[in-house]
């Protein structure tokens, strides 16, 4: 038993949410601040002269020779996604701490941002999915099929991928049977965290 400070390991709670959980809605809230920063700042942050930018930005410097949407100053795309995005991190991080703190609001929130995460996402895609004719190319052509899967099609298939798969584990934590529910709401005082039910005799 821990002595420090009067903290006793039996009252340590870990959060409602599965650490790979957490540690995703941090990275891609970091990346995609990031992201954001790149696409709201140009042409400054397009800049490849400033070590800092070569440093920060490299993988957005090689993402953008392929991504035309990336290259440009002021491409409607990219800074209408950019600021949807600085909505999607907040509610990153602040799904991260609302687990650590088991509220019992953390893995709707958390289900939320990845579901907004997964439709921007899939809107993202539809852009570059058989364009109508006489649409501006999107992708550079200067760069081979595998090229273009490994810098563009990839990356945002994590982004895919992951809100998928915690959309699928949150979705059966979120969907109580309604007797539980009905049971929650008796309880005369809040709780927060885990409830244990007694079963009727």
């Amino acid at each position: 038993m821990s002595k420090f400070r009067g903290f006793k390991e039996e009252d340590y709670r870990p959060s409602v949410l599965p650490s790979w959980i957490s540690w995703w809605l941090i990275f891609s809230g970091v990346v995609c601040t990031i992201d954001v920063l790149y696409t709201m700042n140009r042409p400054y942050t397009n800049d490849r002269s400033q070590p800092f930018h070569s440093f920060v930005f490299a993988g957005w410097h090689l993402y953008s020779n392929v991504d035309r949407q990336y290259r440009e100053t002021n491409n409607l795309v990219t800074t209408t996604t950019g600021r949807v995005m600085l909505l999607e991190c907040f509610l990153n991080f602040l799904a991260v701490g609302m687990a650590n703190a088991r509220s019992r609001h953390a893995i709707l929130l958390a289900f939320t941002t990845n579901l907004m995460v997964w439709w921007k996402t899939v809107m993202y895609f539809t852009f570059f999915l058989n364009p109508p004719a006489g649409t501006e190319e999107l992708f550079n052509q200067n760069y081979s099929y595998f090229q273009m899967f490994m810098i563009f099609w990839v990356p945002n298939g994590i982004w895919m991928v992951f809100p998928t798969l915690i959309l699928i584990v949150l979705w059966n934590r979120l969907a109580l049977p309604p007797k539980l529910e009905e049971q929650y709401w008796k309880i005369n005082k809040k709780c927060r965290g885990e409830l244990t039910f007694e079963a009727d005799d």
